[in-house]
């Protein structure tokens, strides 16, 4: 009895004709080329590196998110200290802005201080008329300004008649009403050029710049009508008071002050005063006008 010959196997990879298909020749090539044979080939051959390369790529991606985080700390702070100093900057600048304000209020103060002082050193208190002392100023700058123009200039003084009667019998409050209601006539009917002063308790002076003689003169008996026509009320009575006038026109140019004689201005004053008494001699409530002369 003849023996069959075995049939050999067919590879799965063949195809039904035992001819090798392309994916078949794809891994034997494969294997060839490793030096490996097919039953030695695994799929985690090349583990070891992979894991190692991520884990270097796990290392950079967490250096990467310490900077990150870093920068974002460091971002934070920076903004903090700049909010911070935003407010600093803030109670920095209101608080300059109250120093400026209480600095102004001050200067403001130190300010209205100083002109109630001007006014008190310039003014007098009751009658609101410039006071002796400034009044005596403005006339010494007034005589010594026209030595080059030689303008006229005149200087009235008017008394109050019998001011002691009228402060006998209405008191020192009608006494006062009486010479406020009297500086008050006077600064109704003057030029604004013209200077009213108190220089003394029922006197006062009248400064009238470029006005001659006649001018001064007829302004003088105008006022004296004025201040006795105008009543003086009180809370108890009405009354009405008189003044005399003195006045002293200079014309021309004044003689050489010599040594140890009285300053123009006070020569002026005392020619006018010196006027004054001869109205009061004379009856009062008149006006008695003299003239600096040129020269002695």
């Amino acid at each position: 009895m003849k023996s069959v010959p075995k049939r050999k196997e067919k590879s799965m990879d063949a195809d039904p004709h035992g001819l090798s298909t392309p994916e078949a020749e794809q891994d034997q090539a494969m294997l060839k080329a490793g030096g490996k044979d097919e039953a030695d080939f695994t799929l985690f051959d090349e583990e070891d590196r992979i894991l190692l390369d991520a884990e270097a790529a796990l290392d950079n991606l967490t250096h990467a998110t310490g900077l990150v985080k870093s920068l974002s700390r460091a971002y934070k702070r920076a903004v903090r200290d700049q909010k911070r100093m935003v407010r600093l900057c803030d109670r920095m600048q209101e608080e300059l802005i109250s120093v400026k304000e209480k600095l102004q209020g001050e200067v403001k103060a130190r300010a209205e201080l100083a002109e109630q002082f001007r006014i008190m050193a310039t003014t007098d208190a009751l009658t609101g008329v410039f006071s002796r002392g400034h009044f005596l100023d403005l006339c010494g700058y007034e005589v010594n300004g026209r030595k080059r123009t030689l303008e006229p200039l005149a200087i009235a003084v008017l008394d109050v008649d019998h001011f002691k009667s009228v402060n006998d019998t209405h008191g020192h409050a009608g006494g006062d009403k009486a010479l406020q209601e009297i500086t008050e006539t006077l600064r109704c009917n003057l030029r604004p050029s013209d200077s009213i002063g108190r220089i003394g308790g029922e006197e006062f002076g009248i400064l009238m710049p470029a006005t001659h003689a006649e001018n001064a003169e007829r302004l003088a008996e105008r006022l004296r009508r004025l201040v006795a026509e105008t009543p003086i009320e009180t809370e108890k009575t009405t009354f009405k008071v008189t003044a005399s006038f003195g006045v002293c026109a200079l014309e021309g140019a004044l003689p050489d002050r010599k040594a140890g004689e009285a300053d123009p201005v006070a020569k002026i004053i005392n020619a006018a005063d010196e006027a004054l008494y001869e109205a009061k001699e004379n009856g009062r409530n008149q006006v008695i006008l003299t003239r600096m002369p040129a020269s002695d």
